[in-house]
């Protein structure tokens, strides 16, 4: 079975939603059906929405306000369109609730940790002796390590290179979050839910990262965990 994913949108310059076309493409290549999704206006909508899905991934994004864990804004912030943030945080709380399995990239592993009540890290060059996240290129490699027995490390090894295109991070994590993988600087790269079936958040962008196989797995498993939820469901 095809599992349908859910994709969570960009913003266009006229304000709409749109998908960009990796994760599309990552997704297609792990052997499920993505579905493009709309911004949503309350709870009901969000539950509704994914009662018809298998899976979610939380695309990378801007940032988020940083009043939702009560700070104000860095100089640096760039905050995501408004419609984004309520819709991303609707569905994020939802589908943990519904325990659906999800993968959260970039400004998406971050939207899981603040829905679980967590806080992020507004600007990493503020913290003493971080390495350069900031590669738009997303060429440029740094390593990560990855706890051991984990399932990021089940999937990818324990130790692995990855890209890195944010400014932020996660910094207090959410109520049943785990840190999963850390860069050399302490950033955390990546978070597990305890007990989910399959809550896995990464810093890095994978669907960049298609021609490293290792990277696949983690769609891939997506996949898997979607279409055991679907079949259970069914």
């Amino acid at each position: 079975m095809q599992p349908f994913i859910g994709v969570t949108s960009s913003v266009d310059a006229e304000g709409r939603p749109v998908v960009r076309d990796p994760y599309v493409r990552a997704l297609h290549a792990a052997g499920a059906r993505p579905v493009p999704l709309p911004f949503v206006a309350g709870e009901a909508e969000a539950h509704q929405l994914l009662e018809r899905l298998e899976g979610l991934v939380f695309t990378g994004s801007d940032d988020l306000d940083p009043g939702l864990w009560n700070e104000p804004c860095h100089a640096s912030t760039v905050l995501i369109h408004p419609n984004r943030a309520r819709t991303e945080l609707l569905l994020a709380r939802a589908a943990l609730a519904r325990r659906l399995p999800v993968l959260g990239i970039c400004g998406g592993m971050q939207t899981l940790n603040v829905a679980c009540g967590g806080s992020l890290h507004q600007h990493i060059p503020d913290l003493p002796g971080t390495l350069e996240h900031r590669d738009s290129t997303y060429r440029a490699r740094h390593p990560v390590t990855a706890e051991a027995g984990s399932r990021v490390a089940q999937l990818l090894g324990e130790r692995f290179a990855v890209n890195s295109s944010h400014h932020q991070a996660v910094h207090r994590l959410g109520a049943g979050l785990l840190a999963t993988a850390r860069a050399p600087d302490g950033v955390i790269e990546a978070c597990e839910l305890d007990g989910a079936p399959f809550v896995v958040g990464v810093q890095w962008h994978p669907e960049r990262m298609l021609d490293d196989e290792p990277q696949r797995r983690l769609f891939a498993a997506l996949a898997r965990a979607a279409a055991r939820d679907g079949a259970r469901d069914g």
